[in-house]
């Protein structure tokens, strides 16, 4: 036989809350003892699958037998038979004597058939009689009838609770081999599942049909969630059904806010019932808002900003400069990430669209892998992220090709230094001659998120004409020579560079283009170093973005990317574009992120920040770019919007909107 069924009906000798033999709770006796309200009615307000229909049954069975009257308006049949038309307009007299109780379970309010001010003028009807009515209500039922029944029902609002030690331990006692060491292992992990006797039932049910997890509470909970949201249709009752439209707006909102977004006062509305925020089946559902940095354009072992300008270069001025914050914009990022994960707002992943190093050299590789496993250790964790999933994606930039070995017989070898320097994080593999075997998506199933990453420096390194060719490997000895000898700068280096006229074409393979494809429940967001479109700058180059944009555009369009995120111009930017024609309709977002350190750049160093917000299968993003400016990263305006949508929303708007 089963002990553990939080579908099952009410059972008198398994009421955790209401038992036998025991005093009955001071937050309900007024209840029990049938003391009269303020108000035309009591109304205990509870979500849906909170454990309302027991208490309701529990109180009528506490009481003395037949002063208790208990009905459930979704039922109009069971109305009629109890001679309680009178609740719902009709013309019988409520059969009601005095101090007998009336428990509405279910009102059936708003769009279910029953009118709040019809109910309302049955409640006062009831009262006026001597009866004791008692209501009920989710919190939706709530707000709706509320309105209808004075100004003293403010005094008559009952919400029950929490589950009390005492009460757990009544329910683990059903199974006292496992079920109480259980408990404990939940209340150490995630103690919200011990709120409510459903939720409580649940989790020890899943245990009773798994055993096997009994000491893994992690994946027994998460199983429990999908349990909920599956079989039990948890987010329709509770969250669609239970909870009315500011409810909903106002957790939407919140979850927002604790990303670091701004959203309006007033949107949404949670007055006394702030504890819905904390449900553990909601939160698989409506999770923390994934946060992501996009920076670009590092430039290891170039010439970046420095943070002071320390002039004076003596002993004691190197040591004021230290305490004034010496080092580069890199250095501060990092030290801003940490701040960040202080308050809990670090972000979860990382996407860096290109030019690592100023040139592939082995000492700069491992600055910068240095600074990435730095960076990797202050990302904060996330419920759907799982502990393999890399948390930093690369792709590189015209400065992470190996320029020296442009007129190698193999295209690819250019690539080799970045692929083996860079091993460890997913990249495009332009090392791979063959498109069909590079890496394309990496996919995050939990969040339902997944990067492209596109190699737009393909052809980096090429020569603009064929006679230059020539000039190219005359040249390759003195740019070797060059870039070996320690004693050298970069301005060094590259007056050997320029030498040859030599441009950086950004291109996106063909074969690579072809593999673009939309999967459902998927949010894209593609990454490549080049733009796509034109920024507004003018550069007088050969090539400055993707001389295929037009087909990668198209392609990322007809495979449902909604962001496609780039670097190389050293300009944060951003635009919205929709090939006209497309069906569906789709509109994609672009964002360039500005330079993070470097000093080749007419602007402010800074990165962009993603938020991606999920709701069931649903996704919002919302994006803005941070500067880094006078020794203090600031942030610049959000754009949200819903993937493929044609229009950017203000962030209350999004609350308000049912995916």
């Amino acid at each position: 036989m089963t002990v553990f069924s939080a579908s099952r009906s009410y059972q008198r000798e398994l009421d955790i809350r209401l038992v036998d033999g025991l005093p009955v709770p001071g937050w309900v006796d007024r209840l029990v003892r049938g003391q009269a309200p303020n108000s035309p009615a009591w109304l205990v307000v509870m979500p849906r699958r909170a454990g309302k229909s027991w208490l309701a049954k529990g109180i009528a069975h506490a009481r003395a037998e037949g002063s208790t009257l208990l009905v459930d308006l979704r039922f109009p049949a069971q109305v009629r038979k109890r001679c309680l038309d009178g609740l719902t307009g009709g013309p019988t007299p409520l059969p009601l004597t005095q101090g007998q109780m009336l428990i509405v379970d279910e009102p059936a309010l708003g769009a279910r058939a029953t009118d709040p001010a019809v109910l309302a003028e049955g409640l006062v009807q009831a009262k006026e009689q001597g009866a004791v009515p008692v209501v009920f209500a989710t919190p939706a039922e709530h707000a709706l009838l509320a309105r209808h029944l004075g100004p003293d029902v403010p005094k008559d609002v009952l919400r029950p609770p929490l589950l009390d030690a005492a009460e757990q331990a009544r329910m683990a006692a059903r199974a006292p081999e496992w079920a109480p060491a259980l408990t404990e292992l939940v209340r150490e992990r995630e103690p919200s599942w011990l709120t409510t006797p459903y939720l409580l039932e649940l989790a020890l049910g899943m245990g009773e049909e798994m055993p096997g997890l009994r000491d893994r509470p992690e994946e027994l909970l998460a199983a429990a969630a999908q349990h909920a949201l599956h079989d039990h249709q948890y987010v329709e009752q509770w969250f669609h059904d239970g909870l009315g439209a500011p409810h909903r707006a106002a957790l939407r909102a919140g979850r927002w806010r604790a990303a670091g977004l701004e959203v309006p006062e007033g949107t949404g509305e949670l007055r006394g019932e702030e504890r819905l925020a904390d449900d553990p089946v909601l939160a698989r559902h409506l999770p923390e808002v994934l946060r992501v940095h996009h920076v670009s354009d590092l430039h290891h072992g170039g010439r970046l900003n420095a943070n002071v300008d320390a002039k004076d270069g003596s002993a004691a001025g190197r040591k004021i400069a230290a305490i004034a914050g010496a080092g580069t914009p890199m250095d501060s990022y990092l030290d801003h990430v940490r701040q960040l994960r202080a308050h809990g707002r670090a972000p979860h992943l990382v996407v860096v669209t290109g030019d690592l190093v100023n040139r592939p050299h082995d000492a700069y590789g491992a600055l910068a892998r240095d600074w990435l496993a730095e960076l990797a250790g202050l990302l904060a964790p996330h419920q759907d992220l799982a502990a393999d999933d890399p948390r930093i994606v690369l792709v590189g930039g015209n400065h992470d090709v190996s320029w020296d070995l442009a007129l190698d017989p193999s295209p690819q070898r250019r690539h080799a230094w970045f692929a083996d320097h860079f091993a460890g994080y997913p990249h495009p593999d332009l090392h791979l001659g063959d498109p069909a075997a590079r890496r394309l998506y990496v996919s995050y199933p939990a969040v339902g998120l997944r990067f492209a990453l596109l190699g737009s420096a393909e052809s980096g390194g090429e020569a603009a004409r064929d006679e230059d060719r020539e000039r190219l490997r005359a040249a390759q000895e003195a740019y070797l020579a060059a870039a070996d000898d320690e004693r050298r700068d970069e301005d060094a280096v590259a007056a050997v560079v320029h030498d040859f006229e030599r441009v950086d074409p950004g291109v996106v393979a063909r074969g690579v283009l072809d593999r673009l494809a939309a999967q459902p429940g998927y949010v894209t967001v593609a990454a490549l170093h080049h733009p796509l479109s034109p920024v507004p700058a003018v550069e007088v180059a050969p090539y400055s973005g993707v001389v295929n944009a037009g087909q990668a555009k198209r392609a990322l369009a007809g495979s449902g990317t909604a962001l496609i995120l780039h670097g190389h111009t050293h300009l944060a930017f951003g635009a919205a574009e929709r090939l006209l024609g497309a069906e569906p309709p789709w509109t994609m977002r672009i964002a360039g992120a500005p330079a993070l350190a470097s000093s080749e750049t007419d602007e402010r160093n800074g990165y962009n920040e993603l938020f991606v917000a999920r709701e069931g299968g649903a996704h919002a993003l919302a994006l803005r770019t941070l500067r880094f400016d006078g020794g203090q990263w600031a942030a610049g305006p959000a754009y949200a919007f819903r993937p493929g949508g044609a229009d950017e929303l203000p962030l209350a708007d999004l609350c308000a909107e049912e995916p």
